[in-house]
């Protein structure tokens, strides 16, 4: 927004001041920066025969003709509504954009977007890599689970090629997403290739105008990936857009195994079966969603054996039609045969959990890799299987375990205390005679320390084993620990060796959760938000969120989520002019 009055105060040359800084450049971050750049939503005339819901339609239809949706009371609009989002304004702007969407119809958008440029707001887009966020991890034969009527960002074109079933590749959307930031004019507000280290109190000050530096609340901080030139940006408002899969769900830590023998992602399992090309190596995929089902195809694709051990077949494929997901409800028919299913190249070992990993000799000839690699993901192990039915182990050889257990995001940039009281912001701007890597290890040391201290506390844990699909850190870290005991399985689940509950190592957001004691997960552990703003309960005023982090995992609720957080801005520059 406009402020007519000039600022008397400067900054040094290493803080550039923004009144938003929005983390994350997905679509969660896209979308919220085509609408922070002044692209207004207006209602549009709404049809007496359009089959939406009764009372929404009513109470559109008493609005003033062509309104503004940042002027209205978007939580009222959004009262009743029922949906596949637990967040009402997702809700209601999905049934704006996409109306009758569920019922197959395909209707016109109820919205006209116009520029404003009164409305624009100085903002910055940070990303670790090019605009779409994960989308560009995804191997090329990955498909989207949502139509491609459902993945289009505001205001409402694609440029994706539609598959059978209206499904588009993965890598179709991340091209979308570079061309939806050049076809907008959004390039001036994203920053790529940067890793965000913190977010914390900005120094206090007296601020002669609402756009001063001095009013802003907090100091964001970070380093290029190609140069570690570190950065910082003060600002009144923080954006938490930055997805829920930066944090694969990890088996825990056995005596026997580290997670260097695990792969977590479909990209390194496309890029090991190629390697793996004209071997006898097996691939053992972990898991029994979506990921896991995308692992196995991409495995027997390639010609070659995936032992398969998961759980009961996930609920996720069990709903999916045949004639949509035909790929995705394969796998689920050969989890479902069993052992008894004699599918090729597939062996399925249901109910059944690692226990033991040991390495095997690379040199049997056809044990070994095209291309000889040091990584050891890739090196030939036994591994010993317990059956949690029966009790009886099994074991077996393969090249490459793909661990595909879900994933949480990685918030560790987010101080716990915000009292800036407590706080001390130093001066991170280098001297001449220092180095950029000087620079960088002074500017960052608190954040490589954290980190190095979480992978010692990772190291001391120790487990025999967990559930299959689990993320449960039950491994005990006092040295003198006098409840050691050996596993027993009990009701299908591994008991391990001691019963100790240390502390979560991780920074998973712990505190800013619906339960604030447990870590932020977009599925069971969304992070706590003013539904009717976006904006974090258990933190700080000015910090709001949108996307997987809110439990919208599909695109089309997320730019719901982005005009709770815009309007709730304007609405609130709006009072400080007045």
């Amino acid at each position: 927004m406009r402020d007519m009055k000039p600022c008397q105060h400067t900054l040094s040359d290493d803080i550039v001041y923004k009144e938003v800084v929005v983390i994350g450049n997905g679509p969660s971050g896209m979308v919220t920066s085509f609408m922070l750049a002044g692209n207004v939503p207006y209602l549009k005339h709404i049809p007496d025969d359009l089959p939406i819901d009764d009372m929404l339609k009513a109470r559109l239809q008493n609005l003033p003709p062509g309104v503004s949706l940042l002027e209205t009371e978007l939580t009222s609009l959004a009262e009743g509504l029922e949906g596949r989002s637990q967040n009402p304004i997702p809700l209601l702007m999905d049934n704006l954009l996409r109306p009758c969407a569920d019922l197959g119809l395909t209707e016109d958008s109820l919205i006209d977007w116009r520029y404003d440029m009164e409305k624009e707001i100085d903002h910055i887009v940070l990303g670790k890599g090019p605009p779409g966020g994960a989308w560009h991890t995804f191997p090329e034969g990955v498909r989207t689970l949502s139509p491609e009527a459902w993945l289009t960002l505001p205001p409402g074109t694609t440029g994706t090629k539609p598959h059978a079933g209206g499904r588009v590749s993965a890598r179709a959307v991340a091209a979308y997403c570079r061309k939806y930031v050049q076809q907008w004019q959004l390039q001036r507000y994203f920053r790529s290739g940067v890793v965000v280290t913190g977010v914390s109190p900005a120094p206090p000050g007296l601020p002669c105008c609402p756009s001063c530096p001095r009013a802003a609340r907090y100091l964001v901080t970070g380093y290029e990936t190609s140069e570690c030139r570190v950065f910082r940006y003060l600002c009144r408002r923080v954006v938490l857009a930055c997805g829920g899969g930066d944090r694969p769900n990890t088996l825990p830590l056995t005596h026997t195994h580290t997670h260097n023998v695990f792969t977590h992602s479909l990209a390194d399992v496309e890029r090991s079966v190629h390697q793996m090309a004209n071997t006898d190596g097996a691939v053992l995929v972990v898991g029994s969603g979506v990921s896991a089902a995308d692992a196995v195809r991409l495995v027997r694709a390639a010609g070659l054996r995936v032992l398969h051990l998961h759980r009961q077949p996930n609920d996720s494929l069990a709903r999916l039609p045949p004639q949509t997901y035909p790929d995705y409800c394969q796998v689920y028919k050969m989890m479902l045969d069993g052992p008894s299913g004699n599918h090729e190249n597939y062996t399925p070992f249901p109910e059944h959990t690692i226990i033991e990993i040991t390495p095997v000799s690379c040199e049997e000839p056809s044990l070994k890799l095209k291309n000889y690699t040091e990584d050891e993901s890739l090196h030939p192990k036994k591994v010993k299987l317990l059956n949690l039915v029966t009790n009886q182990t099994v074991e077996i050889t393969v090249s490459l375990i793909a661990v595909l257990i879900g994933s949480k995001p990685d918030l560790f940039f987010l101080h716990t205390d915000f009292n800036p009281r407590n706080i001390q912001v130093q001066d991170c701007k280098c001297e001449k005679k220092q180095t950029q890597r000087q620079c960088f290890l002074k500017n960052h040391w608190h954040y490589i320390k954290s980190v190095l201290e979480q992978s010692i506390q990772i190291c001391k844990s120790r487990y025999l084993s967990a559930e299959i699909n689990g993320n449960m850190d039950t491994g005990c870290t006092l040295p003198d620990c006098n409840k050691r005991k050996e596993y027993s399985v009990v009701n299908k689940q591994i008991t391990p060796y001691c019963q100790c509950q240390p502390t979560n190592p991780y920074s998973g957001g712990i505190g800013y959760g619906a339960d604030p004691s447990k870590p932020v997960d977009g599925r069971s552990n969304p992070i706590a938000i003013d539904r009717s703003t976006h904006e974090l309960l258990n933190g700080p005023k000015g910090v709001y969120a949108l996307g997987p982090l809110t439990a919208d995992n599909f695109i089309r609720f997320i730019p719901g989520g982005a005009l709770a957080i815009v309007a709730q801005i304007h609405k609130e520059n709006k009072s400080e002019l007045n």
